[in-house]
């Protein structure tokens, strides 16, 4: 590793340089500074992750486009929990439609709007993709062919990002025990956080997405505070 002073820039030399303490002083200015943050970023480096399943990646000289499957992504439990919550539903829509008896529809509306909700959430699980695309000036991630509120589309400007990294949080749980997923997260030069992507299932998928899209806008991987590291 090659230091230089943050004062003056100019070289430090071996014999300027103390180890045990982690300091430094520059001979052309004689200013002190301690180089350890600088050592333990000049040596991060994750390993290389390759294509996860559920994951297209399309590099080109100008663009780079990530897809990912939203069936990737899908709960057993849950399927069958809308379909068993929908199908209690049924007969009491048939017997109001049938007969007239359209106060039971307005008795049992909570219960409906839970049921068409879970119908759309699971639609969009197996119809959506997310599409990333990224060239030297954007970073733009759209969710379709289906709207959710909770997975916003993203429009990042390039000279805005600063650096790019994973979080682990509970999504959810089941019987008092969490079920985890994780989130592609981008700093920006403000320290400002944006979620680019969220539910990813597998850690390899999340970590993908980091590298290929700082790879592409050759963004130096830094530490950031909260990374998942696993």
């Amino acid at each position: 590793m090659q230091l230089s002073c943050p004062n003056c820039n100019k070289r430090i030399l071996a014999e300027d340089i103390n180890l045990d303490k982690m300091a430094a002083k520059c001979s052309n200015c004689d200013h002190v500074f301690f180089f350890e943050g600088e050592l333990s970023r000049s040596t991060y480096k994750k390993p290389e992750v390759y294509l996860p399943p559920g994951i297209e990646a399309f590099s080109f000289l100008s663009e780079l486009n990530i897809e990912l499957d939203w069936k990737q992504s899908k709960s057993g439990f849950l399927t069958f929990f809308t379909i068993f919550w929908n199908a209690l539903l049924v007969p009491f829509v048939v017997v109001a439609i049938t007969t007239g008896a359209y106060e039971m529809l307005l008795a049992i509306s909570l219960h409906l709007l839970v049921g068409i909700s879970l119908l759309y959430y699971m639609l969009t699980i197996f119809l959506n993709k997310t599409y990333i695309v990224v060239d030297r000036y954007h970073v733009d991630i759209e969710h379709k062919p289906l709207h959710l509120p909770f997975y916003p589309d993203r429009h990042i400007s390039v000279s805005e990002l600063d650096q790019i990294h994973i979080e682990k949080y509970v999504a959810s749980t089941t019987n008092n025990r969490p079920n985890y997923a994780f989130a592609v997260i981008a700093t920006l030069r403000d320290q400002k956080k944006l979620k680019i992507l969220k539910g990813l299932k597998t850690s390899n998928q999340a970590h993908y997405i980091e590298q290929e899209i700082e790879r592409f806008l050759q963004i130096e991987d830094q530490p950031v505070d909260e990374e998942y590291q696993g």
